[in-house]
């Protein structure tokens, strides 16, 4: 039973992040923390904030973002890289 609450392990959990595409969850996202508290009058009172949209910056496309964690991003299945993945010359020194 208590196996069960535990939910979903790392590797689940990381799995699942690459197959969202979440900006959340991407290495290129810096997050926008002052337009985020910006928002806070907005949300206040609300029981369910699990829409709340966060902001950010992509430093891969020097752009501003907008996204929703924790959902799946189409639009973000080809730029997308978890922030935990190596980079690419760390995996091709590897298999040198």
């Amino acid at each position: 039973m208590s196996e069960q609450k535990k939910g979903l392990d790392k590797e689940s959990i990381y799995e699942l992040q690459k197959i969202d595409c979440n900006c959340n969850d991407c290495k290129f996202m810096v997050r926008d923390m002052s337009k985020l508290k910006s928002w806070d009058w907005w949300y206040e009172g609300r029981l369910n904030c699990s829409y709340r949209i966060n902001y950010g910056n992509c430093i891969k496309f020097d752009k501003p973002i907008t996204f929703i964690p924790n959902n799946c991003q189409i639009e973000t299945q080809n730029c997308f890289e978890h922030r935990r993945d190596k980079p690419i010359a760390e995996i091709k020194n590897e298999k040198v």
